[in-house]
């Protein structure tokens, strides 16, 4: 098992539309990628376990992606993914909820990383040409569905001194004390980051940024109870609760103008990468818009991408206990249909896109719809 587990981390930087490090020109067929062998692990599993490892990343979407690129390598994520097919199959477009077209077509697209990072990190940045949708993000912390991605730092006073040389606009002053504090800020789009520190500040003092890790993802929910039973049927076993109740000066860094009531609790994986999300529903103040409607491609955090040991099992598990997911599996990414792993996104009962990627058995390639012409697969060319 830890051995596919290592192996699996390996490949995380290329599971979701990634085929290749290096730019291939449009001429050039894109051959498809190989997933571990789980088949043994499968074996081991109950019949209830969907086989969920890991998290690969989440996805976020820019309208000028250069600009947004620039933004995150100074926050310290210079590693990454390129190579991305900027179009595909249809059952792709089906895939990300974008039903009405032939094909879809990003502007540009990279899996950047934070190089040392204690967990997975990554983040599928993309910009969408067609169709694209220039909505912003959610306004403040408490909205439901997927709101904020919190980022751990060495050094919480120095980088957010370093970040407000760069303009980057925070929703209040850091809360708490040195070594136990937070704030949030939002990036070029407004996409909100919760930025903590949970340790006296240490490391590199010459360094503009400190960042050393993902510890969570905030989901807000509108019934804790039932998202806790759907989620921990997908094998977030773990459960940790967090504090109900917020003063005035804690729910001014969250954005909010008088204090909170809440219930919550940190959930993780039993096994794997033991990444957590936490989810929280907001009693008082309650926003009750929904989440981000499908097609997936609005600015915010609006997808995590989680990685199964075969994904044919997985869904036929998850449709048996009435799971609704937005369509078909994909097979994934060459755009030859014939990958033999795939994407499929399940809904969380508040909507939540969770992008389960596995093995998956070969399947024909599928014809492109009536009326539309056979798929032509651009690769970057820069």
């Amino acid at each position: 098992m830890r051995t596919l587990i290592i192996k699996t981390i390996a490949i995380l930087a290329l599971i979701s539309f990634a085929v290749s490090s290096t730019a291939a020109p449009e001429s050039e067929e894109p051959s498809p990628l190989q997933m571990p062998d789980f088949s043994a692990m499968v074996k081991g599993l109950a019949e209830d376990d969907i086989g969920l490892l890991s998290r690969i990343h989440f996805a976020t979407h820019t309208k000028d992606f250069d600009k947004a690129r620039a933004f995150y390598r100074k926050l310290g994520y210079t590693g990454g993914q390129g190579g991305f097919p900027l179009t595909n199959t249809h059952t792709m477009a089906r895939a990300l909820g974008m039903f009405d077209i032939c094909q879809y077509e990003l502007v540009a697209g990279e899996v950047i990383a934070l190089p040392g990072s204690l967990n997975t990190s990554n983040i599928d940045l993309l910009q969408f040409k067609i169709p694209f949708n220039d909505e912003p993000p959610y306004e403040k912390p408490n909205h439901l569905g997927m709101a904020y991605a919190a980022l751990l730092t060495t050094n919480l006073a120095s980088d957010v001194a370093f970040m407000k040389s760069e303009g980057v606009e925070f929703l209040s002053e850091p809360y708490g004390i040195p070594g136990d504090q937070f704030v949030f800020f939002r990036d070029l789009e407004g996409v909100l980051y919760k930025l903590m520190e949970t340790a006296p500040p240490h490391g590199d003092a010459d360094a503009n940024m400190h960042l050393i890790a993902m510890p969570y993802i905030g989901v807000n929910v509108s019934d804790l109870d039932k998202s806790l039973e759907f989620y921990r049927a997908l094998g977030y076993t773990d459960t940790k609760p967090v504090t109900e109740t917020g003063s005035i000066e804690e729910a001014q860094a969250y954005g909010l103008d008088k204090p909170f009531k809440r219930r919550g609790a940190d959930i993780s994986l039993g096994r794997g990468d033991h990444h957590v999300l936490r989810l929280i529903q907001w009693i008082e103040p309650f926003n009750p818009e929904p989440s981000y409607p499908p097609p997936i491609n609005h600015i915010g955090i609006n997808r995590i991408a989680l990685l199964v040991a075969d994904l044919d099992r997985a869904v036929k598990i998850l449709e048996d206990q009435g799971v609704e997911f937005l369509s078909e599996i994909a097979p994934c990414c060459s755009g030859t249909g014939e990958d033999e792993f795939g994407i499929v996104h399940a809904i969380d009962p508040d909507g939540v896109f969770l992008e389960l990627v596995g093995a998956i058995a070969r399947q024909a390639p599928k014809p492109p719809p009536k009326g539309c012409p056979a798929p032509v697969i651009k690769m970057p060319t820069g």
